[in-house]
C-alpha cells in the first residue's frame, strides 16, 4: 500500500503555506511601518488625543522713547476656555450661564462647547467686572477654566498713536512699528501640556511638560516723548482753531534722520483701536501724498544753485505774472514785486522768480535735482505703507509744466519725503534715510541691533546748502514766515500754500497750508514739517502755519537746552514790535521773552506756566505796551468745556475782558451807539468747547 499522499494534497498544502507566509509577511511589514516607520506621525496623533496643550502667552517686548520712557507695555488679562468634554453633563445650562456672565450669545457659546476638540476659547481679555462674576460661579462649571495671558497697553493712550500702531487678540502686531518689527517684539509662545483620559480628565501621577514662553526684545526708538507731547499739542490747538479736516506735525534731526515727533489729528487710542475707523490708523507724514506748495520751493533753489544756473547775485522782474506757452500763469501777489535778487525772490515766496529757476535748470537737470534729493522714489522709513508721491512723466513734460512744478504745484510729495530733503539742506547737504527706531534690546538690556543712521549720498555742496540756509533765514526774519520766529534763534523756514488737488482737478478755494524749516541757523538741532489741511478762513501757510511751527521750534530748542544764537534787538520806545508767542512758558520765561521785545507784563491768576496772553502772538504793538498774561497749572485746552456767560448789559471793554477769561472768543456781529451788549447767539448757561467764538450785538 502506498501512503505517500497524493500530489494533488501536496500542491494544496504548498499553496496553503504560501498563504500564511504572505499573511504573516503583510502582517509584519506592517508591524513594522507602525512600530518603526510610523511611529512619530501615530504617537502624535496619540498625543493629540489624550493630552491638552494650553498656550501660555509670552510678554510682548516693550516700546519705549530714546530716554527709556515706556510707550508700549504688556500686562496680566484673563481669559476663559473650555475642555468640551468635561461639559458633556451640563453642557446648555453651562453655555446660559456664560452668556450671561460674558455678554455672549448663548447659542455660540453652546457651539464651542459641543466641538470635538480637547482645547476652546470661550473669551479673551476679559474685563473685570467679567472676571468677578466668574469666578463666583466657576466651582458650579466643569470644564471651565481660567488661563493668565498677556495683553498689550499704551499708558500714554493716544501718544503717537498712529506710529505705535496697535496689536491683535494674539498680540501680532498689525500697524505701525508694532507690525515693522512684530519679529522681534513678539516673543516665542510656550504651552503646558497635560495627560488626559477618555473622559478629558486628568490622569494621576501623569506626564505634564511646561514649555515656558519667552518674553520678546524691547524696542528703543529715536522718538523723544517730551517733544511728541510738544506736537501732539500744537496739533491739538491747530486742529481746533483753524477747524481744519487734519493737522501734521513731524520733527526730525537733520544730522541723523532720527524721528523725534510725530504726531497728527485726527488720531486715535490704540487702547480701544476697534472703536475708531481704520483711516485713523494711519501716519499721514508717510502714506499720503500730497500737492506741497511753496514749502517745495527750497529745493529748486538748491538744485539751481548746485547746477550752477542761478547764482545768488541773479536778478529777476516779477510783474505779477509769466507766460508760459502762452498761458498766464500768476504770481501769488497779483500786483507783482518788481525787481528782485535771488534772495528777495526767496523772501517774498515769489512765484514768477521760481518759475525762471526752473525754465532756467531744464527738465533733465530739474528731474536730476528731484533724484537727489529722495523725491522721486521712497524713503524707506521703517514705518508700513509708504506712499510715493506723483511726479509727471519726464518725457512728457512741458516748459509750462515745469514753470509750475518749480514752484510746487502739478506734483505731489510725502511731507516725510519732503522734510528728509529739506533736512539735507539743513545738515549741509548729506541725505540721510528717515527712521523711527534706534536699538532692539534684549530683555536683560544687553543690546541686539543698533539701528544706525544710513547716509544715502551728497545731495548737494555745503557751499550750496549754507546759501539756501540763509535766503530761508530771511523768510522768517523779514519775509512771509515771520510767525515762526523764536527769540533768540535764527530760524530759517519757508512758508506753503498749496491748492489741493481733488479728483484730478485743482479745486479753487481748498488749500493745504504748511511750513518747513529748521534752527538754529547755521546747525541745525531740529528740523519741523507742519501742514493743515483745508483750514477755514485764514489759509495762508505763513498765517496758519508758520505760528504752530515757531511754538514748536520754541519748545524743542528749550527743552533741548540749545544755547541762543543771536540777541534779540528791542525796538525803539513808541516803534511798533513784534508780540512774542508767551503761551506754555514759566512766568520767569514769559517776563525774559516779553522784555527783550520791548514788553512789559502783568500776571493774572496762579499756576506754573502761561495759559493765555492778551494780545495775539504774531500782532504789532507801540514798544512799552502792557501784556497781561493768565497763569494756570497746565495749558488752556481748547476741548475744555466752559459755560457761556450772561454778556447782556456789559460794555464791549467788559465783554472782551470776561471773554479772554473764560477762554472764548467774541464777533461782534452789529455795532450801535450804547456801547452795551444787548443779545448773544449762544444762551447763557450753555456748555461750549473753549475757543469758541460767541457772537453779540450792541445797542
Amino acid at each position: 500500500m502506498n501512503d505517500r499522499p497524493p500530489l494533488r494534497l501536496k500542491r494544496r498544502n504548498f499553496v496553503v503555506l504560501m498563504g500564511f507566509g504572505l499573511f504573516d509577511l503583510v502582517i509584519g511589514s506592517r508591524l513594522v511601518t507602525i512600530q518603526a516607520l510610523d511611529a512619530p506621525q501615530l504617537k502624535k496623533i496619540a498625543d493629540s488625543i489624550h493630552f491638552r496643550s494650553v498656550p501660555l502667552s509670552p510678554f510682548r517686548g516693550n516700546i519705549v522713547d530714546r530716554n527709556g520712557r515706556l510707550l508700549a507695555g504688556s500686562h496680566h488679562a484673563y481669559s476663559v476656555y473650555a475642555v468640551p468634554i468635561q461639559t458633556r453633563r451640563a453642557r446648555t445650562k453651562e453655555a446660559i450661564i456664560l452668556a450671561d456672565l460674558l455678554h455672549l450669545d448663548d447659542g455660540r457659546v453652546l457651539r464651542r462647547l459641543s466641538r470635538h476638540q480637547a482645547f476652546v476659547w470661550i473669551k479673551r481679555r476679559l474685563s473685570s467686572d467679567e472676571l468677578t462674576g466668574l469666578k463666583s460661579r466657576l466651582a458650579g462649571l466643569p470644564g471651565i477654566h481660567l488661563l493668565t495671558e498677556t495683553t498689550r497697553y499704551y499708558p500714554e493712550e493716544s501718544l503717537a498713536a498712529a506710529l505705535l500702531g496697535f496689536t491683535g487678540i494674539d498680540n501680532q502686531g498689525l500697524s505701525g512699528v508694532e507690525m515693522v518689527y512684530n519679529k522681534a517684539l513678539q516673543g516665542r509662545r510656550g504651552a503646558i501640556r497635560e495627560e488626559l483620559d477618555a473622559f478629558g480628565n486628568m490622569v494621576k501621577f501623569a506626564h505634564q511638560e511646561i514649555v515656558p514662553s519667552v518674553q520678546g526684545d524691547t524696542l528703543e526708538l529715536t522718538l523723544d516723548e517730551n517733544i511728541q507731547w510738544m506736537a501732539e499739542r500744537a496739533c491739538e490747538r491747530a486742529m481746533n482753531a483753524t477747524g481744519g479736516k487734519a493737522v501734521m506735525v513731524t520733527v526730525m534731526r537733520p544730522d541723523t534722520g532720527g524721528i523725534l515727533a510725530m504726531a497728527q489729528r485726527p488720531t486715535f487710542n490704540p487702547n480701544h483701536f476697534k472703536e475708531y475707523k481704520v483711516q485713523r490708523f494711519r501716519e499721514l507724514a508717510v502714506t499720503d501724498a500730497i500737492p506741497p506748495g511753496s514749502i517745495f520751493k527750497p529745493i529748486t533753489l538748491a538744485t539751481a544753485l548746485e547746477a550752477g544756473t542761478a547764482t545768488p547775485d541773479s536778478g529777476f522782474f516779477c510783474p505779477g505774472f509769466k507766460v508760459v506757452l502762452g498761458r498766464r500763469v500768476n504770481c501769488w501777489r497779483p500786483q507783482g514785486h518788481g525787481p528782485e535778487a535771488l534772495g528777495e525772490v526767496v523772501q517774498n515766496s515769489c512765484n514768477v522768480g521760481f518759475m525762471s529757476l526752473g525754465l532756467g535748470l531744464g527738465v533733465d537737470r530739474f528731474y536730476e535735482g528731484l533724484e537727489r534729493f529722495g523725491l522721486t522714489q521712497r524713503t524707506h522709513i521703517d514705518l508700513p505703507g509708504e506712499a510715493l508721491g506723483i511726479i509727471p512723466k519726464k518725457a512728457r513734460v512741458t516748459a509750462l509744466d515745469l514753470a509750475i512744478m518749480a514752484f510746487g504745484q502739478t506734483l505731489t510729495v510725502t511731507p516725510i519725503g519732503l522734510l528728509n530733503g529739506v533736512s539735507a539742506i539743513a545738515n549741509g547737504g548729506e541725505l540721510f534715510r528717515p527712521r523711527v527706531a534706534k536699538r532692539i534690546l534684549r530683555p536683560d538690556g544687553m543690546v541686539v541691533r543698533s539701528i544706525e543712521g544710513v547716509r544715502e549720498r551728497r545731495v548737494v555742496s555745503s557751499d550750496v546748502a549754507m546759501t539756501v540756509q540763509r535766503m530761508m533765514a530771511r523768510v522768517v526774519g523779514r519775509g512771509t514766515g515771520k510767525l515762526a520766529q523764536v527769540p533768540g534763534y535764527q530760524v530759517a523756514g519757508k512758508t506753503g500754500t498749496a491748492q489741493k488737488v481733488i479728483n484730478g482737478r485743482t479745486e479753487r478755494g481748498i488749500y493745504i497750508a504748511s511750513f518747513i524749516g529748521f534752527a538754529p541757523v547755521p546747525h541745525p538741532a531740529a528740523a519741523i514739517l507742519v501742514s493743515v489741511d483745508e483750514p477755514q478762513g485764514a489759509f495762508y501757510g505763513g498765517q496758519v502755519a508758520a505760528p504752530i511751527f515757531g511754538r514748536v521750534m520754541r519748545d524743542v530748542l528749550r527743552y533741548l537746552k540749545i544755547p541762543r544764537t543771536e540777541p534779540v534787538g528791542k525796538p525803539q520806545a513808541g516803534q511798533a514790535a513784534f508780540v512774542p508767542d508767551l503761551v506754555d512758558l514759566s512766568p520767569e520765561d514769559a517776563l525774559q521773552d516779553a522784555s527783550e521785545y520791548g514788553f512789559p507784563v502783568q500776571f493774572k491768576g496762579q499756576g506754573s506756566r502761561v495759559v493765555a496772553q492778551s494780545v495775539t502772538y504774531g500782532a504789532y504793538r507801540p514798544q512799552g505796551s502792557l501784556l497781561t498774561l493768565i497763569l494756570g497749572n497746565r495749558q488752556r485746552d481748547y476741548l475744555e468745556w466752559v459755560t457761556v456767560p450772561n454778556f447782556s448789559g456789559m460794555t464791549v471793554s467788559q465783554t472782551h475782558h470776561l471773554a479772554f477769561d473764560l477762554g472764548v472768543n467774541i464777533a461782534m456781529m452789529k455795532e450801535g451807539r450804547g456801547g452795551r451788549i444787548t443779545r448773544q447767539d449762544h444762551r447763557p448757561g450753555q456748555q461750549v468747547k473753549s475757543g469758541t467764538t460767541i457772537g453779540v450785538w450792541v445797542s
